[in-house]
């Protein structure tokens, strides 16, 4: 019989179930990235993130496919794209593009070294953190008439000013000319405990808890990585909700979601053979894992930051590929169109004001 005071007995120490649970989480995952600290100012995120890119106990690597579930009908719309809208209709629209003496409105960050003009940058606004570096503008525009004394929250440290900030500005000549300033205007909170949306069916008396998924999430990597022009990048729902401390309902309970831009059935086939069809969701992507390598590498060059794109994110939940940039100009829209037949979808800081 298991001990009472053991970490892995259900009716342990609250306390030694955390700890434990956080050490078996930590030991199955990948070393992390070396942070970018100029990536270190973006203050949304999905709430749960692919496996490599997750924090917390929420990360995993796993996704996939549920025997008794049906994917997505093909040619119905990914989540994040309203209905009747291609893939190729991702890119904004030619009323989206902002040209010179448009008039632009949204929120970002400002950062103003000593002797140098202002720039509003790709990012939000920078993190609470004790002593924060001064932050790196690696995609920018210069902007004049700010204010950096109401800049919100403001830091100042070895000579840079820096903070966010919501503007009404015009557009000219690749400069902001700001005409209204007002307080960075900070996302309402989220709720981390919310259920979450599986893209298959519930199976016949719901979704069951699941065991000690290491093994197998290992071998849905490799298989994922093995068909990686055709798989999406696995991740983890929470049907039910998430919370950490409560087993005495369905609670935490895990579905891993695996996409894929082929056949269905033949995925669902191949990751049943490696993981637990029960925990399993194979659904229709249009962005394979390598469909997003080759965007990120085609936006990732010195062109792309002379057209002033700057972080692309792969919403792998939302089946989306964004682009962040200050404003969508012409000439960004240009190359964006060039990539991966139009589908990354830009991401503008400031949006035209209509």
């Amino acid at each position: 019989m298991t001990d009472p005071t053991s970490p892995d007995h259900p009716d342990g120490p609250l306390e030694a179930r955390l700890t434990a649970a956080g050490d078996r989480w930590r030991a199955a995952q990948p070393a992390p990235p070396e942070p970018d600290p100029a990536l270190l100012l973006r203050p949304h995120r999905s709430r749960w993130q692919p496996l490599a890119a997750a924090a917390a106990v929420v990360a995993v690597a796993a996704g996939a496919v549920v025997g008794v579930a049906v994917s997505r009908e093909a040619g119905s719309p990914p989540a994040g794209r309203v209905a009747g809208q291609t893939a190729g209709q991702n890119a904004a629209s030619p009323g989206d593009v902002v040209r010179d003496g448009d008039r632009v409105a949204g929120q970002g960050t400002v950062i103003a070294p000593a002797g140098q003009p202002p720039r509003l940058c790709v990012g939000g606004v920078t993190l609470s953190i004790p002593n924060p570096p001064p932050p790196a503008c690696v995609v920018g525009v210069p902007v004049t008439g700010i204010d950096l004394a109401q800049l919100s929250p403001r830091d100042e440290r070895d000579g840079v000013v820096w903070g966010g900030a919501w503007v009404e500005a015009v557009y000219r000549d690749g400069t902001l000319a700001v005409t209204r300033q007002e307080p960075y205007r900070q996302p309402g909170p989220g709720d981390p405990t919310a259920a979450d949306e599986v893209p298959c069916p519930e199976p016949a008396g719901g979704w069951p808890r699941q065991p000690d998924l290491r093994a197998a999430l290992s071998r849905l990597n490799r298989a994922v990585a093995e068909h990686a022009t055709e798989y999406t990048t696995p991740y983890v729902t929470y049907p039910y909700g998430w919370h950490l401390q409560d087993t005495s309902n369905r609670k935490g309970t895990e579905v891993y979601v695996v996409g894929t831009t082929g056949d269905v059935a033949e995925a669902r086939r191949v990751l049943e053979e490696v993981f637990p069809a029960r925990h399993l969701c194979v659904t229709r992507a249009e962005w394979s894992r390598g469909d997003i390598a080759a965007a990120r590498r085609a936006l990732s060059t010195p062109e792309a930051l002379a057209a002033g794109i700057g972080r692309v994110d792969d919403r792998v939940l939302e089946d989306r590929v964004t682009a962040e940039l200050v404003v969508l100009d012409e000439r960004a829209a240009g190359l964006l169109a060039g990539v991966a037949d139009g589908r990354v979808e830009p991401e503008p800081l400031l949006a035209k004001v209509r």
